[in-house]
């Protein structure tokens, strides 16, 4: 399954990301509207993108009461908004924080149909769509090379 990955080393914590893709959605440029966050960490000293990793299973999925998340065949959690009304309750369910609530609705990355604004638009390409699943699964050994490289804490 093709997933959004990040190469921390390459985000330079500019944002673009979050307004192209409110841009997308919702066009407008606001970072609430986004499905994807940028946070600072201030343990590692960089910026990273915050979005759905599309796990299997999902646990969002499940703790959903109307049943408004739903995978597609390719595997991707969409939000059926016609169903979604506004609960929270996969904000919470949601492991990575990468589930917003606008209003009554939930935001979540959809991988913009298979061909995700935020990663052609990335000016650093720290955004990479594929096929992966290392960084996904093994987000601490990401950091510390991340550590190495940088001399931080070492």
């Amino acid at each position: 399954m093709n997933r959004i990955t990040v190469d921390a080393a390459q985000c330079s914590g500019c944002r673009y990301c979050e307004m192209v893709c409110s841009y997308h959605h919702e066009g407008k440029f606001s970072p609430t509207l986004s499905r994807v966050s940028v946070i600072r960490e201030d343990k590692y000293g960089m910026d990273y993108p915050v979005l759905c990793r599309q796990c299997q299973p999902c646990p969002a999925i499940d703790a959903c009461p109307p049943g408004a998340l739903i995978q597609s065949g390719d595997g991707t959690v969409r939000v059926d908004h016609e169903a979604c009304t506004g609960c929270g309750v996969c904000v919470g369910a949601c492991p990575y924080d990468a589930i917003k609530l606008d209003g009554s609705k939930a935001l979540i990355c959809d991988h913009c149909g298979g061909d995700p604004t935020c990663v052609r638009k990335c000016p650093t390409k720290a955004l990479i769509y594929g096929e992966s699943e290392f960084i996904s699964e093994h987000p601490e050994e990401v950091f510390q090379d991340l550590r190495r490289r940088w001399g931080i804490g070492v």
